[in-house]
C-alpha cells in the first residue's frame, strides 16, 4: 500500500516537472505577427472650439445654455462696456459732426468763402465789362487815360482776389473732406470696439459647456464656453515620445471605447503633431472613424492600438523569452539575435536563430 502511494507521488512530481520543462523550452515557429503602438483616446467634436473674448471685463448678459444649438454669428454673451470706451466713441461721434458741419453747414467757414467767392465773381464780371467799355471809348478818343487805368486796376484787383478765394476754397474743402474721412474712420473703429464686448459664435453647433455666469469677471485668456459640431467627430490620441517615430498619417488604429466595450472600431490617422506636450510628454495625433458607432458623444474615452507593422509567416518566439532586447538563452548559453516586429506576445527573429534551436525561458529576477 505504501509502495503504491510513493509511486503515485513520484508520477505526479515527474509529470509536473516534465510539463514545466516543456513550458520553459521552445523553438522558433512561423506565424503572422503585427506590431501596435498604444495610445489613450478621446472622441471630440471635429469642429470644437473654445470661445474666448478679445476683451476682459464683467459678464453682463449670457444668451446661451449648455446643450443648446447655436448658429454661426449668434451672440453668446456680452461684457459690460467700460466708461472709457463709451466716452471715446461719444467723442469721436462729436468730432465727426463738427467736421461735417464745417464742411457742409450754412455757417461754416467754407460756406462763407463760397459766398464771398460768388460775390467777387460777380464783381469781377462787372469790372471786366467796365474795363472793356473804357478801352473801346479810349480808342474813340472818348474819356481820360486815368479813367482807363482805374478800370484796369479794378479789374486786375478783383481777378486776383477771385483767384485767391478759389485756391483758399479748394484747399479748405480738401482739408475738411480729409478730416471728415478720418473722423468717420475713427467712429467706425470705436464702434468696432463696442462690438468686441458682444461675443458671437464662430461655428454652427451645440454648446457643450458654459464655464461662466453673469456678474463674473472674464479675461481674454479664459474660456467662456466650448461649442462643437455634433454630427462629425474625430479621435484625439496621445502618443508617447518613444513611439511617435513609428507612426505615419494613414496608419490604421483600433479604437476600444469604454461606452462600447464589446467591439473594436477602426480609424485612420489624419494628423500628427510635431510639437510635444511638455505636461504629458506626449504627441497629439488625430484620426477619423472608418466604421463609427451609431451614437457618438463629445468626450467619450477609450484606448487605441495603432498598427505600425505587419509580417506574414514570420519566424517568432514568445516575447518573454527575450533577454535585454537582443539576446536569448539556449542550451549552449546566451546568443545574440536580430529582432524585427514586436508585440506583447511574440518577437520576430530576423537573424541568429533557426527553428531547430531550443531556447530556454530566462529566470525572473
Amino acid at each position: 500500500m505504501k509502495y503504491g502511494y510513493f509511486i503515485a507521488i513520484f508520477l505526479l512530481v515527474y509529470v509536473g516537472c516534465k510539463n514545466k520543462l516543456t513550458e520553459e523550452r521552445v523553438k522558433p515557429i512561423y506565424r503572422d505577427i503585427a506590431e501596435y503602438v498604444y495610445a489613450s483616446a478621446n472622441v471630440i467634436s471635429q469642429n470644437k472650439y473654445q470661445c474666448r473674448p478679445s476683451k476682459s471685463g464683467l459678464i453682463q448678459e449670457i444668451y446661451i445654455k449648455k446643450g443648446e444649438k447655436v448658429k454661426k454669428g449668434q451672440p453668446l454673451f456680452k461684457i459690460k462696456i467700460t466708461a472709457d470706451v463709451r466716452n471715446r466713441l461719444n467723442n469721436s461721434i462729436l468730432t465727426e459732426k463738427e467736421v461735417e458741419s464745417s464742411l457742409l453747414g450754412n455757417n461754416s467757414k467754407l460756406n462763407s468763402i463760397k459766398i464771398e467767392l460768388k460775390r467777387f465773381k460777380e464783381q469781377n464780371q462787372i469790372d471786366s465789362i467796365n474795363y472793356q467799355r473804357r478801352k473801346r471809348l479810349w480808342k474813340q478818343n472818348i474819356g481820360s487815360e486815368n479813367e482807363l487805368e482805374r478800370a484796369l486796376l479794378a479789374y486786375q484787383s478783383s481777378s486776383n482776389r477771385l483767384k485767391t478765394l478759389r485756391l483758399e476754397y479748394e484747399q479748405l474743402k480738401i482739408n475738411l473732406e480729409s478730416n471728415l474721412e478720418k473722423a468717420k474712420n475713427q467712429v467706425a473703429t470705436d464702434r468696432s470696439l463696442l462690438r468686441d464686448f458682444e461675443i458671437n459664435s464662430n461655428i454652427e453647433g451645440e454648446v457643450f459647456t458654459v464655464y461662466k455666469e453673469v456678474g463674473e469677471f472674464i479675461s481674454s485668456q479664459e474660456i467662456f464656453a466650448e461649442i462643437g459640431n455634433v454630427d462629425h467627430f474625430i479621435i484625439e490620441m496621445n502618443i508617447d515620445e518613444v513611439d511617435i517615430s513609428k507612426i505615419e498619417i494613414g496608419d490604421t488604429a483600433l479604437i476600444d471605447l469604454q461606452a462600447y466595450p464589446e467591439r473594436l472600431y477602426t480609424s485612420t490617422l489624419t494628423y500628427i503633431s510635431n510639437i510635444k506636450e511638455q505636461a504629458t510628454q506626449t504627441f497629439e495625433v488625430e484620426g477619423v472613424f472608418v466604421n463609427p458607432p451609431s451614437k457618438l458623444f463629445n468626450g467619450l474615452a477609450g484606448e487605441a492600438n495603432i498598427l505600425v507593422e505587419r509580417r506574414q509567416n514570420a519566424k517568432v518566439i514568445p516575447s518573454e523569452y527575450l533577454i535585454s532586447g537582443n539576446r536569448v538563452l539556449t542550451e549552449s548559453g546566451e546568443v545574440n539575435i536580430k529582432t524585427g516586429v514586436k508585440n506583447l506576445k511574440f518577437v520576430e527573429i530576423l537573424d541568429g536563430l533557426d527553428t531547430s534551436i531550443t531556447i530556454l525561458k530566462p529566470e525572473i529576477k
